[in-house]
C-alpha cells in the first residue's frame, strides 16, 4: 500500500512541476524526439530522413524515397502521466516532394500536451528544405486549455556521400504564450553532421539551442548488425542520459524499440512501428548502397 501511494504521489507531484513549469511553454517534453529510432541514438532525430523527420526536422522529409505511416509509444520513468503516442504519415510525389502529417499527445487528464502538424518537403541537388504548419495545446485540469500556431523549418544536406548537414528552426514565428513578455513558447534551434563511414554504420553528433536555456549535445551511432537488423547507442547531456535501442524490417515493416536512462528518474522505454508502401522515387539519389534501407525506417 505504501508503494502504490508513493508512486500515486510521485506522479501527482511531476506532473504538477510540469504544469508550474511547461505550461507557458512549448517545452518539447523535456527534450525527447519522436520515435524510437531518434530516442535509441541518444534523442539525435535532426539526421535520420526517415517519416519520423514529420516531428523531428521537417526539412529531412524531402529525402524519403517511398511513402509510408507509423506508430510509436513512450513509457517514461514508469509513470502513465509521462506517456506519449505519436502517429507520422508521409507522401511521396516524385514531381512535387513529399507532404507530411503528425499528430501526438502527451501526459494524463490532469495535464497534457497534444500536437497536430502539415508539413511539405523537397530535394533539390544536393539538399532538401521543409517548411511546417503545427498547432499545439497545452490542457491542465481545472486551467483553460491553451491553442497556439506554430511554424517550423528545416533543412538536410548531404555535403558528400558520407557527411550530411541538417539544421531547424522551431517556432520560427515566435509565438507567445501570453501577452506577457516573459510568457513565451521558446525557440529551439538544432544543427548537426552525420558521418557515413560505410554501408553499415552511420555516426552522428547534434547540438540543440533554446534561445533562453544552456546547449544541448547529442552524439549517436547505428550499425546494421545483419541485414536490415540495426543496434543503436547515444548519449545527450541535457540530462546525462544513456540510450540503446535495436531495430528491424520484415517485408514493409519496420519495427524499432529503444531504452534510456533518467539518472533520477529511471528508464524510459518507446516502442514503433511503421508500414512502408508505394513505389521508390528513383529521382531521389541516395548516397550509398543500403542507405536507402535504413533510412526509410
Amino acid at each position: 500500500m505504501f508503494k502504490q501511494n508513493k508512486n500515486i504521489f510521485t506522479g501527482l507531484f511531476m506532473a504538477v512541476c510540469s504544469v508550474l513549469f511547461t505550461y507557458p511553454s512549448m517545452a518539447g517534453n523535456d527534450g525527447f524526439v519522436f520515435g524510437p529510432r531518434g530516442l535509441g541514438t541518444g534523442q539525435s532525430g535532426l539526421l535520420h530522413t526517415d517519416i519520423w523527420a514529420n516531428h523531428n526536422n521537417i526539412g529531412a522529409l524531402g529525402w524519403l524515397k517511398k511513402s509510408g505511416a507509423g506508430v510509436s509509444f513512450d513509457n517514461r520513468y514508469n509513470l502513465k502521466s509521462f506517456n506519449q503516442i505519436a502517429l507520422t504519415g508521409a507522401l511521396v510525389s516524385k514531381k512535387y516532394g513529399v507532404v507530411g502529417i503528425g499528430v501526438s499527445r502527451f501526459g494524463s487528464e490532469l495535464f497534457s500536451q497534444s500536437k497536430a502538424s502539415l508539413g511539405w518537403a523537397k530535394s533539390f541537388g544536393i539538399a532538401s528544405i521543409g517548411l511546417q504548419g503545427q498547432w499545439y495545446q497545452v490542457a491542465a485540469d481545472e486551467f483553460p486549455s491553451r491553442h497556439y500556431l506554430i511554424l517550423n523549418f528545416g533543412g538536410l544536406a548531404k555535403l558528400t556521400s558520407k557527411v550530411h548537414f541538417a539544421a531547424s528552426i522551431q517556432n520560427l514565428n515566435q509565438a507567445k504564450a501570453s501577452d506577457f513578455q516573459s510568457d513565451k513558447i521558446p525557440t529551439i534551434v538544432r544543427a548537426g553532421l552525420s558521418f557515413l563511414p560505410n554501408n553499415k554504420v552511420k555516426l552522428i553528433s547534434e547540438i540543440q539551442k533554446d534561445l533562453d536555456k544552456k546547449s544541448i549535445f547529442k552524439i549517436g551511432i547505428e550499425y546494421e548488425v545483419l541485414r536490415k537488423v540495426w543496434a543503436r547507442t547515444g548519449f545527450s547531456s541535457q540530462i546525462q542520459q544513456v540510450s540503446g535501442g535495436v531495430g528491424f524490417e520484415w517485408n514493409q515493416f519496420q519495427f524499432d524499440y529503444a531504452i534510456a536512462n533518467h539518472p533520477q528518474l529511471g528508464w524510459t522505454n518507446s516502442i514503433g512501428i511503421n508500414f512502408i508502401f508505394g513505389k521508390s522515387q528513383s529521382d531521389q539519389k541516395e548516397p550509398s548502397k543500403g542507405e536507402n534501407d535504413k533510412e526509410n525506417k
